[in-house]
């Protein structure tokens, strides 16, 4: 009974070894099985600009030979009516090669000027084989909205703005605020306002602390007076000024 016992277990050890070498390649390291770019998408910084530069880094297993990426506006791309397999094919004939790609590999790319909604594709190539992988891209597209008065409670001033708008993403701006470069960025979302960025430089040099940076300190919309109050705390370097209220009012909003 004890040897047949063992040579049972040794039956099934075989068994189960055969079954492990049957296994597909790719789920070990260094066996891939087919090509792959994943691609991550981050915030652009530096001297990128956030609203219109699209920072993308896409990583390539070992089984990718070269990949390809293209950007191209949504509406466009869903016109064009492809499978996936169609598409991916378009985007290796009609798009940019990753230089750096070959096998396991990364490289970051920045794609500049993006204006509307995007999408942007990376596909992995290994023969005949491809593989793609997609991520969305709102880049924002100011137009003139309309004429506004914007009063300034820290310099107990009030003049007139040019206010400009981007349906994508329902983002407000004013270039030339404070003084000329110096602007706001901003969305409503209800009764609460979000500033892109919450810290900014006025252009207002102090005499004795240097430039003025307004930080948003909890922002408000009324939608019926359109009219913006924006809670600034004013501070320099070597501390704060205090917090004011400015507010913004508009001629119309968008859509009017």
């Amino acid at each position: 009974m004890k040897r047949y016992f063992e040579s049972v277990m040794t039956v099934l050890f075989v068994g189960l070894a055969f079954m492990g070498c049957k296994e597909e390649s790719g789920t070990e390291p260094g066996g891939d099985s087919k090509p792959v770019a994943t691609l991550y998408q981050f915030a652009s910084s530096g001297d990128y600009n956030p609203d219109n530069d699209c920072f993308i880094r896409v990583a390539a297993n070992s089984a990718t030979q070269s990949a390809y990426y293209l950007a191209e506006l949504t509406a466009d791309k869903e016109a064009r009516g492809m499978s996936d397999e169609q598409y991916a094919e378009y985007v290796v004939s009609n798009g940019t090669k990753l230089d750096q790609i070959s096998g396991a590999s990364e490289q970051d790319v920045y794609i500049t000027g993006l204006k509307g909604m995007y999408t942007v594709s990376v596909v992995a190539v290994n023969g005949s084989t491809k593989t793609m992988q997609n991520t969305e891209f709102a880049g924002l597209d100011y137009h003139y909205l309309c004429d506004g008065t914007y009063y300034c409670d820290f310099f107990q001033e009030e003049w007139p703005v040019e206010v400009e708008y981007s349906e994508i993403g329902n983002r407000y701006r004013i270039v030339d605020n404070w003084y000329e470069g110096y602007g706001i960025a901003f969305s409503p979302s209800g009764s609460n306002v979000t500033m892109y960025p919450s810290k900014v430089q006025t252009g207002y040099v102090h005499s004795k602390y240097g430039m003025v940076s307004v930080t948003d300190r909890g922002s408000s919309f009324d939608k019926d007076k359109k009219e913006f109050t924006f809670v600034f705390r004013w501070t320099v370097d070597a501390g704060s000024f205090g917090e004011y209220n400015d507010v913004l009012t508009l001629e119309k909003l968008p859509g009017e």
